[in-house]
């Protein structure tokens, strides 16, 4: 059985984290964030920290890392 986790960001749906034997796949559903499809994250956690930084840089926001 898979297990997969969504991804949210600020309240927006950004994407889907699909777990694997060893990593979580990620599955980006909004475009600005389409350069991390198919990108592999060792937790759901990790891939949505990423999402976020990723997401709101694309805004011009400035994220503490």
């Amino acid at each position: 059985m898979l297990a997969s986790r969504p991804i949210s960001v600020e309240g927006r749906f950004v994407g889907v984290v699909v777990a694997r034997e060893a990593d979580w796949l990620f599955l980006a559903t909004d475009p600005v964030l389409e350069e991390l499809e198919g990108a592999a994250f060792p937790s759901a956690a990790e891939a949505a920290r990423v999402a976020r930084l990723v997401l709101l840089r694309g805004q011009g926001r400035q994220v503490a890392a």
